[in-house]
């Protein structure tokens, strides 16, 4: 990717869509341009962020930026020298920051009237309120952040959450996976819970997201990832964050691939071997073996019981015995609905396994020595109390 600079906010450029704008010569578009999700901040690291936005007309996305010193830039992004555009779905990467900084930033939507070959009409410029975001610094001691899960759409349930919780002291947080019952339509994730995430945080702080087993259900499930950013381009992934190497699991389907109900589009065996692969290199990383703390976060449980579920069992034989070598810390789940703790001795791996149920949330302060899990209910009333001790 190539990021452009640009110190002038008006700044308009040819580019390729794959929105065909392809009506007559006397036809222009002339309803208002709008944003219509968003912003939302993802991949949040110490030199970099992603930001997200849609808009109701196809549009050229980018960010007016304000660096610490108090330096206007303007940034687009380009593949393949082109500069990205035409889309109703914006995501705009900006690299070069510096660790524990905070940066003020504004959306920045050109309006395509008409694309054609050799004639490009514009209209509205659509901007917003600057909002700010600090990057994460490269040594803290300690960080906070909350986990939620199995909302199922639900999104007043997830705002009581963020009402009751202590939003405010939060690094950033983590859908642990079922945030919708399926995904039929990209409307599912904006009312489900992104819209909320918006409302309450997301376009000041970051959330980090683990697909669980219904986000796979559904005919726009091969768009998912489109509408966040991930380190690595896959669903599982790792990034580090204070004293701490996260890794991210996608957990796949819970039944066999030949299950009825799957109509024999599932791979999820094969595609969670070559995410095996991944974990293995994963754990031998510096990033890894000199963290502080190490939490795997994954929306099924591994864990060992007689009778489990065909991913569960999966995910139990190839995963478990990995991540019991790798000497985790902590592994955070949902998927069950009900909230469960299995210490270190029997979890069947060595490492303690949380799970969160379908209506309570976490949060979680995590230092050099010591991880403290909040267990809260929706109305913020603490259910249990956990502390893990290296």
């Amino acid at each position: 990717m190539k990021r452009i600079f640009v110190l002038s906010a008006f700044v308009l450029m040819i580019l390729s869509t794959r929105v065909i704008l392809s009506q007559p010569d006397n036809y222009i578009d002339n309803e208002n341009l709008v944003i219509t999700h968003g912003p939302y901040l993802q991949n949040l690291t110490k030199d970099g962020v992603t930001i997200l936005w849609s808009t109701n007309k196809p549009a050229i996305p980018g960010i007016n930026l304000t660096t610490p010193d108090g330096k206007v830039q303007f940034v687009r992004n380009s593949h393949d020298g082109i500069i990205d555009g035409g889309e109703l779905l914006h995501k705009v990467r900006i690299d070069g920051l510096e660790p524990g900084k905070t940066y003020k930033y504004s959306t920045n939507s050109v309006q395509i009237l008409k694309y054609q070959a050799y004639k490009i009409y514009y209209g509205d410029t659509l901007g917003m309120k600057a909002v700010s975001f600090t990057t994460p610094t490269v040594k803290s001691e300690e960080i906070k952040f909350m986990v939620a899960n199995d909302v199922h759409g639900n999104s007043g349930k997830l705002a009581s959450y963020l009402k009751k919780g202590n939003l405010s002291t939060q690094d950033f947080l983590i859908f642990n996976g079922d945030m919708v019952d399926y995904t039929q339509s990209i409307t599912q994730l904006f009312s489900g819970f992104i819209d909320t995430a918006v409302a309450y945080f997301a376009t000041r702080k970051p959330f980090y997201y683990a697909r669980g087993n219904h986000e796979s259900r559904g005919f726009v499930a091969r768009e998912f990832k489109d509408y966040f950013d991930f380190a690595n381009g896959k669903l599982y992934y790792s990034f580090d964050n204070g004293p701490v190497h996260f890794i991210v699991l996608d957990c796949g389907e819970d039944k066999p691939d030949n299950n009825r109900y799957y109509y024999g589009l599932a791979d999820y065996d094969s595609y969670r071997l070559e995410e095996l692969e991944w974990l293995k290199e994963d754990v031998k990383s510096d990033a890894f073996r000199n963290a502080k703390q190490r939490i795997v976060l994954v929306h099924m449980p591994i864990i060992k019981e007689e009778r489990q579920s065909h991913g569960m069992k999966f995910l139990a034989d190839k995963f478990g015995p990995v991540l019991q070598s790798a000497h985790i810390d902590l592994m955070i789940s949902g998927h069950t609905h009900r909230n469960a703790y299995y210490e270190s001795g029997k979890s069947g791996f060595g490492f303690p396994v949380l799970v969160n149920s379908a209506n309570s949330f976490l949060e979680v302060n995590v230092g050099n020595r010591e991880i403290n899990v909040a267990l809260k209910d929706v109305n913020g009333d603490i259910i249990a109390d956990y502390k893990i001790t290296k």
